[in-house]
């Protein structure tokens, strides 16, 4: 594997763990940041071109089901960490996998090209040093699907002499003090910088046409909201989200919006006289009525925003709820959906962001459902620049093999920033990884035609060998197809939005965790024997929280033979029992607390 050379793109979370992964499994890598430091997203940057949490930012998920599987959070960590402590995690990450050695910061890739003999890829990069061009067998795709900022329609924006920026752009109230400032958008990042702009700003106001399912982050026993869904759980949801999609998405909505009801209604003043019923029959007017937040779109098409502070802050006025936004009217007005006008000083546009696929030219894209096979360099030639998208325009869909490879190229090019998973995005992340070194390592070994023994003692599980490409082509034809009739429903919909059930069983299958042969849902015989012979390590894993760990438990590859499976990790149960324990003291202690109040 040493003389493969792979171009790892991209430094947060997800390229981090591919580049880890892939040297992991023998090749060679080299791995590009446009930044000076790592982590992504998460490494707070005052640079308007570069997006990053803010430095109040608490994580949305809890660090009970964020370890990796094979660097553990933290056990002092808070419940919900900070965006600098999730930074300084991955910092140390890759010191202690020694990978800064292995990335060249202050480096843009600017394009990824075939090359002229048509057996590996051309890496135009540019640094302090100027412009080069490097070579490279393989690349992974890792730069981020919040980078390419997408605004709505502004046909009259020059009427407007106010401030106009994207969410992308806004790294501190300060400048915003004693202004008037609409923020357009209901998601995690429009509700955050609404929150943050509260205390400066002379009014706020927050413009959506349609509601959203706000959660807390907490479940009504006080514990955090991720920790009750445990791999079997999960496994079953997946299942039937699959085979009765019917059945489990107005379940799953009319859960959701009552806990979302639920948790508005503890916010409200306790009046004396007043009963639990009342306040909850008040808030849910509330919550429907004035604040619009339902009706909204399904939990089986866009996750949830997790926010606990936003809807308190609904009821004591700091932010006014207005129709979405429609266009700017003059030099201080803002027209709505519903033609009434607001003055405002400044517009912050929280619409979301686009991957940048115009970095492989030749990537395939669409190719079904009236949508003709083009490449991304020719829809980039179509598209005016300004990244601008009707509501009601549908996008471009890359063709990618399971959320992750070209078909053409899946033996080169691995794209992980588009998948939209239902889970720890930088979990998933790592998982991909593994499936990717497998896929690749066992493609490699098959390229050379070396030969996979194995031994007469044990059983291995097959290579990780990628399907012909048609095989290939049919499966990304099939899910673009899901994904346009999904789309037609629900045009909040992410690109990318992976069909759980499919997409992890192939992650897991390809990386060789082994942990779809041991546990399985409730209702399949798989986890019997575990059950039977592993009684402790059947509770760790069937009722404690979801995280890495179990990723390399199983000696699916005693021999270490390529492609047949990821490595162990000796120190993996022991991970496992530990995440349960800190979790199961965290809770006696939540538990605790509350008998005494």
């Amino acid at each position: 594997m040493e003389g493969v050379r792979i171009a790892v793109i991209g430094l947060g979370p997800t390229g981090l763990t591919a580049l880890k992964t892939l040297r992991e499994e023998g090749f060679s890598v080299v791995a590009f940041e446009r930044r000076s430091e790592i982590g992504g997203l998460w490494a707070f940057s005052d640079n308007t071109g570069y997006t990053s949490a803010l430095k109040n930012t608490v994580c949305n998920v809890s660090k009970f089901v964020s370890g990796l599987s094979d660097f553990p959070v933290p056990k002092d960590y808070p419940a919900y960490w900070s965006s600098s402590q999730v930074a300084e995690y991955f910092s140390s990450y890759a010191s202690h996998f020694d990978l800064y050695p292995h990335i060249r910061f202050r480096t843009t890739v600017r394009k990824v090209t075939r090359n002229a003999t048509d057996d590996g890829w051309d890496v135009h990069i540019t640094n302090p040093d100027g412009d080069s061009l490097l070579s490279f067998d393989k690349v992974v795709f890792a730069h981020g699907g919040q980078s390419v900022p997408l605004w709505p329609p502004m046909p009259n924006r020059d009427k407007f002499k106010g401030t106009i920026l994207h969410g992308q752009s806004f790294k501190s109230p300060e400048a915003f003090k004693d202004k008037r400032v609409l923020v357009v958008g209901i998601g995690n990042t429009a509700c955050e910088v609404s929150l943050t702009l509260m205390n400066h700003a002379s009014k706020v106001y927050q413009s959506y046409r349609r509601g959203r399912i706000l959660v807390s982050r907490y479940a009504g026993d006080g514990l955090p909201l991720d920790t009750q869904f445990s791999w079997p759980f999960l496994r079953l949801k997946y299942l039937i989200d699959y085979s009765l999609p019917w059945l489990i998405g107005p379940f799953a909505d009319k859960f959701m919006i009552n806990k979302m009801i639920t948790d508005a209604a503890k916010t409200e003043p306790v009046e004396p006289g007043v009963s639990e019923k009342e306040r909850r029959e008040r808030t849910e007017k509330l919550v429907r009525d004035d604040w619009r937040l339902v009706p909204c779109p399904s939990m089986a098409h866009v996750h949830p925003a997790v926010q606990e502070d936003f809807v308190p802050a609904l009821r004591r006025g700091d932010i006014t709820p207005v129709r979405g936004f429609k266009d700017f009217a003059g030099d201080s007005e803002v027209i709505l959906d519903d033609d009434t006008k607001i003055e405002v000083d400044t517009v912050i546009f929280c619409t979301g962001y686009d991957l940048d696929f115009k970095i492989m030219p030749e990537l395939e894209m669409d190719g079904t459902s009236g949508f003709p096979l083009r490449t991304a360099e020719e829809l980039s030639h179509d598209n005016s620049g300004d990244n601008v998208r009707e509501q009601q325009s549908q996008p471009h869909l890359p063709r990618l093999y399971h959320m992750l490879f070209p078909p053409r190229y899946a033996s080169s090019v691995a794209i992980l920033s588009w998948m939209s998973p239902q889970q720890n995005v930088w979990c998933v992340a790592e998982l991909a990884s593994m499936a990717v070194a497998q896929i690749w390592a066992a493609e490699t070994a098959a390229s050379s035609k070396s030969t996979l023994k194995k031994s007469p003692k044990q059983k291995y599980r097959a290579p990780a060998l990628l399907p012909s490409l048609e095989v290939m082509n049919s499966q990304v034809d099939e899910y673009q197809t899901w994904w346009r009739t999904q789309w037609k429903s629900e045009h909040s919909l992410k690109t990318g939005y992976v069909v759980g059930h499919l997409f992890y069983r192939f992650l897991h299958n390809a990386a060789g965790t082994g942990l779809y042969d041991n546990l399985d849902h409730m209702f399949t015989t798989r986890g019997w024997g575990l059950w039977w012979y592993d009684r402790e390590l059947w509770t760790w894993l069937s009722k404690g929280p979801l995280n890495n760990h179990p990723f390399r438990l199983f000696d699916t590859n005693p021999e270490g033979i390529p492609g047949c499976g990821r490595r162990l990790w000796s120190g993996a149960r022991q991970a496992t029992k530990d995440a349960y324990e800190v979790y199961e003291e965290y809770k006696n202690q939540v538990q605790s607390k509350s008998k005494q109040s």
